[in-house]
């Protein structure tokens, strides 16, 4: 993955290298330890005024997540209440909407100006940019410098930028890996039984003869819960290189570069032959009952990975120490296929915010809860993983195991706060953190770092585009993800729509603002 001529990006981009060094710095070899930024002593300062919670008035915090709802929530949300009334004077309400629904439920929570504090969104639910847009998202800069110190001791100045709109900001990252890197998780019992070679795999077509042996010989199981996710992220192979990357920051956004080919020129996601290749790959796989015939009704995909009737299914990130940490939630060993590059964007670092609400009655209080979620250890290991005994029992000093049935196992440690507190996981190596570190630092960078659209000029037009990708495209299985629909119609029919939503103009608008700002950077 030498590809040196991509990581020559000027200005931010050098800056997002040294950022991913995290702890260690770009000029050192040496690499600290992720928890020892902020000092026991530090870590009960939380602010000004929150250094004497008995002068704050108490206050109650209205926080939304995406994630599977557990059975034993408000226990945990109890145990975390007693910490946040101890040191800031506040509770929280945690709301867990699951995978499928968030994305449609928080647009109508925003749009009806209910009563919220704090908002997971991203650049795949939840649209960030989208938000911001609408004027949803509360500018963070100040609220940061004074109430959210060892946010801004933690995270790398750099990372902050992804998050930025018109120089203001407007989430803040939760800190883990900050690279992408995509590809399947695999039953291992089964990729053991069938000696499948991880090394040999390079494209989709290569899982093919793995996924034939599970249909013929394993009648329980579905070969893979879900086809070749139409995106940016598996337009690039391991074979081919970082390939396309996002304009707008959301990958499945039709608007896209070749940054191979460095030509700049935008082009619609949904006319690139790679597109049709892939949505005729996931067809054919349908067809070969390696997807379930219903998979594109699938609302709570975790829940259903949990079920263990899958061959595989893709992985949210195969990341250092993620096979570990998917036994810790999914409850059986995985083995991880990475098919496409490692490389850091725009879509990686907007990939897990947190938001505050515009119009919040609280936003002193949310800054500092969330500056607390990175000082706190226990706080964060109760939000992610619940309480010691009756959640999970720990192996060791450093690693946890979930206990069967206990109620409280989201696997969702990567949404807020820095994951870097989090315990491991049995499986995960040591070095987990050190190799997470050294993937950081050894990404690709994409050209389009630091680039935002403006969509104030195109906003109605945007807006009719993200209703037909999410149509055809969703977060979940999807008409072109699930295999359900006839490749050349559906691509036809979406690629119709998007015509008439305007599609034209809003490449035009994109590829003016795009030349300018190269223009400006010297890119």
């Amino acid at each position: 993955m030498k590809m040196k001529s991509k990581r020559k990006v000027a200005g931010s981009a050098f800056s997002i290298v040294c950022a991913v060094s995290l702890f260690s710095g770009c000029s050192s070899g040496k690499t600290e330890g992720p928890t020892a930024v902020v000092s026991p002593a530090a870590s009960s300062k939380i602010g000004a005024e929150a250094s004497s919670p008995a002068k704050l008035a108490p206050v109650n915090l209205i926080i939304y997540r995406v994630g599977t709802p557990q059975p034993d929530e408000k226990a945990v949300v109890d145990a975390m209440n007693k910490i946040t009334k101890e040191k800031i004077n506040t509770t929280i309400t945690l709301n867990t909407i699951d995978w499928g629904n968030y994305d449609d439920k928080m647009k109508v929570i925003i749009s009806a100006g209910e009563d919220w504090d704090l908002t997971y969104t991203a650049s795949w639910t939840n649209n960030f940019y989208n938000n911001v847009a609408k004027g949803a998202f509360l500018p963070l800069d100040d609220l940061l410098g004074k109430y959210g110190t060892h946010i801004k001791e933690t995270i790398p100045a750099a990372f902050f930028d992804g998050a930025r709109v018109d120089g203001k900001l407007y989430g803040i990252t939760s800190y883990q890996i900050m690279a992408t890197m995509k590809g399947y998780s695999i039953k291992k019992d089964l990729a053991d039984k069938y000696k499948l070679d991880k090394t040999a795999i390079k494209s989709f077509r290569d899982l093919e003869p793995f996924l034939e042996k599970l249909k013929r010989n394993e009648p329980g199981i579905v070969p893979t819960m879900s086809g070749v996710s139409i995106s940016t992220e598996f337009l690039s192979r391991m074979d081919t290189g970082l390939v396309y990357d996002a304009v707008t920051g959301d990958t499945t956004n039709p608007l896209v570069i070749n940054v191979k080919n460095n030509d700049f020129k935008i082009k619609n996601l949904y006319e690139l032959p790679e597109t049709m290749e892939h949505v005729k790959l996931n067809r054919e796989w349908y067809n070969k009952e390696y997807i379930r015939k219903d998979a594109a009704t699938i609302k709570d995909y975790k829940a259903e990975q949990k079920t263990g009737k899958y061959g595989m299914f893709l992985a949210g990130a195969v990341k250092p120490g993620n096979e570990g940490d998917t036994k810790g939630w999914a409850g059986f060993d995985v083995t991880d296929v990475q098919l496409s590059p490692s490389y850091v964007s725009n879509t990686s670092l907007i990939s897990s915010l947190t938001a505050i609400n515009q119009n919040s009655k609280n936003p002193e209080r949310a800054m500092m809860y969330l500056d607390l979620l990175f000082t706190d250890k226990e706080l964060y290991q109760l939000l992610c993983v619940g309480m010691e005994g009756k959640h999970y029992k720990k192996v060791d000093d450093r690693t946890i195991e979930s206990l069967p049935n206990g109620g409280y196992n989201p696997g969702t440690d990567w949404e807020f706060g820095s994951q870097f507190h989090m315990f491991l996981r049995p499986g995960q190596p040591k070095d987990v953190w050190d190799q997470t570190i050294k993937v950081n630092k050894e990404a690709i960078t994409s050209p389009l770092i630091g680039f935002v659209l403006n969509r104030e000029p195109i906003k109605t037009e945007m807006a009719q585009i993200d209703a037909i990708v999410k149509q055809y495209n969703g977060v979940t299985n999807s008409l072109l993800s699930s295999g359900s629909a006839d490749p050349e119609k559906i691509i036809a029919e979406v690629n119709d729509k998007l015509k008439k939503a305007g599609l034209d103009k809003v490449i035009a608008e994109a590829q003016k603002q795009l030349d300018e700002w190269r223009k400006a950077n010297k890119k």
